[in-house]
């Protein structure tokens, strides 16, 4: 393992310690119920390891906090077996912020820093958190090297921030664990140097990491295309919090016809939904192009899109100048706006051209709807969560006249899109944080151990 690891590109090995290895500050960032008193430490409840030891003690590196992860943590933070520190690169999704995608600024309505042990490393870049070197922490390789952790998942290699992470752990011997959204789907539509030259970077990354956790089925398939052993791979899918979702969306279908009223849709049409940002990706105009092939054949059919982007007013005089009926534009929406948004729809469309995973898939599914995706998107694929034909389809990228017949089939058939709403509410029953957390504790045991003794030697 130590070839592999210096065939690295220097620009991604750990270059001499004292040349550009300082300690600069590592904020410690407490609880936010502790944030009035800065010296109140985060206290858990006293823990124990499965075989009556220590907990393993796991650190997760992010770049910043997620609305989708934030619950994870709190439920690996609550686990015996664990004993939690997520390490940010910044906290910048915790704050007001600015999002490039929606074009607004906004605040999650939901709490991202609560229930759980976290570090704010200190970033040397200010600005906001896009591209390689948005996140340059060098603490990171210190916090690694106080010797105070079993193991530590990092998601993805896409900053600078996450290659110091390798060289931290590896100099630190601690095992690391991959977590990312990457799919097989992707790299089939990268080609030339530059593509050979990340499989070869990618390859060796892989060569070194001691386990990966799967988001889904084509993204096992990508670390196992690139080499990853099979009995390394671990399935902790990309999740949300059903339960939030199931219940918002059971309250909010007691007063769909008020909900819709509030947001102007008539209560008698058969409404798809597209949820996210209007981007050139997601190809939200494919949805208005089906609108108006379909719309003579079923006048009652409508499209409402939840999100905002660049795309928004295009599409908006576009809809105007095709006359197209029936389409209503609700602008960003936060997240305990989103459940009674899918209450009100019959069916999600997710039409985009490069999508990892698409967690609208999971809150529509949540919420009983039937979906109908792209196949460019990551949510399919064998034990995946969009099953053609069983809770809704998955057609070509592009092909509008398939994805007309798709929703065609839905627009003519209530009794299709209950009995498809229904399956998909069963399907993401068993894509939850439980199965996420079940997944880090397998790969945990496979990494350290019993007591937390370190496998590291083992791949030296």
């Amino acid at each position: 393992m130590a070839a592999l690891w210096s065939d690295l590109p220097p620009e991604t090995r750990h270059p001499d310690k004292q040349d550009v290895m300082p300690t600069p500050n590592t904020t410690q960032v407490k609880n936010r119920s502790c944030l009035e008193d800065p010296e109140t430490e985060f206290r858990t409840p006293a823990k124990c390891g499965a075989s009556g030891g220590r907990p393993y003690r796991l650190a997760v590196l992010l770049s910043h906090p997620v609305q989708y992860f934030s619950p994870l943590f709190r439920r690996l933070a609550e686990q015996p077996e664990i004993d939690l520190t997520v390490l940010y690169c910044s906290l910048q999704g915790a704050r007001t912020m600015k999002d490039p995608g929606f074009g607004v600024s906004f605040a999650w309505d939901i709490p991202l820093l609560d229930g759980y042990r976290y570090k704010e490393l200190r970033n040397c870049w200010r600005g906001q958190l896009k591209g390689f070197f948005s996140c340059i922490n060098p603490g990171v390789v210190t916090e690694l090297g106080r010797g105070t952790y079993d193991a530590v998942i990092i998601f993805g290699w896409g900053d600078f921030t996450s290659w110091l992470a390798f060289a931290g752990a590896r100099l630190a011997g601690i095992p690391w664990m991959l977590y990312g959204d990457t799919n097989v789907l992707q790299e089939k539509t990268k080609k030339g140097l530059k593509s050979l030259l990340r499989k070869l970077i990618l390859t060796t990354l892989f060569n070194n990491t001691f386990a990966f956790l799967a988001s889904g089925s084509f993204n096992r398939a990508f670390y196992e295309g690139m080499g990853a052993p099979a009995d390394r791979c671990f399935g902790v899918p990309m999740a949300i919090d059903n339960d939030s979702y199931v219940e918002g969306a059971r309250l909010a279908r007691a007063r769909r016809e008020e909900t819709r009223a509030e947001y102007g849709i008539p209560p008698d049409l058969t409404l798809l939904l597209f949820s996210g940002k209007l981007a050139p990706h997601k190809r939200p105009q494919d949805l208005l192009e089906v609108l108006e092939i379909l719309q003579a054949d079923f006048p009652r059919l409508g499209a409402v899109l939840a999100g905002d982007g660049v795309l928004r007013e295009s599409l908006q005089r576009e809809a105007a100048r095709r006359k197209i009926a029936n389409v209503f534009f609700l602008g960003f929406r936060n997240q305990t706006e989103l459940p009674q948004i899918y209450a009100c729809a019959d069916c999600l469309v997710l039409p985009s051209s490069t999508e990892a995973r698409g967690l609208a898939v999971n809150e529509a599914m949540a919420c009983g709807l039937p979906v109908i995706v792209s196949d460019r998107t990551g949510v399919w694929g064998p034990g995946d969560i969009a099953r053609h034909g069983e809770n809704g389809f998955v057609y070509p990228c592009g092909d509008v006249d398939a994805l007309a017949e798709a929703i065609r089939k839905l627009a003519l058939d209530p009794d299709l899109r209950q009995r498809m709403g229904r399956r998909s509410l069963e399907i993401i029953r068993d894509f939850g944080y439980e199965k996420c957390v079940g997944g880090i504790l397998k790969a945990l045991n496979s990494v350290v151990y019993p007591g937390g003794a370190s496998v590291m030697a083992d791949h030296a």
